[in-house]
């Protein structure tokens, strides 16, 4: 298991990101990250969906459990995604992302 990470200076922020690929389909992530400048942030927790919102994984602490990708440890801060093609994103609540965090663990107790 990985150290525990230093209290973030700044609240959580709290992310959906849609992911097309033409020719390939969608991914769907809905994460918590912690900013480290106004550029970059950490990813802390991440559920992955499919477009029609089922669960398919989710990664914590360095572990992707279930069908999830992988994330980088250090992303690029919301602000920054219309920089980039293909990505769509909003904002969402700590609560929302609260309320998926619970299904993720009941269809996946390791978490």
């Amino acid at each position: 298991m990985s150290d525990p990470q230093p209290e973030p200076k700044t609240p959580p922020l709290f992310v959906r990101t849609t992911l097309t690929i033409p020719g390939a389909g969608s991914v769907v992530n809905i994460a918590e990250l912690v900013e480290l400048n106004p550029h970059e942030c950490r990813m802390v927790r991440m559920i992955e969906l499919t477009p029609d919102h089922a669960i398919t994984g989710a990664f914590i602490a360095g572990r992707v459990i279930g069908n999830a990708n992988r994330p980088l440890d250090t992303v690029p801060h919301p602000d920054t995604y219309d920089q980039f093609e293909g990505i769509e994103a909003e904002n969402i609540t700590a609560d929302h992302f609260e309320g998926l965090w619970e299904e993720a663990r009941a269809k996946f107790p390791e978490l």
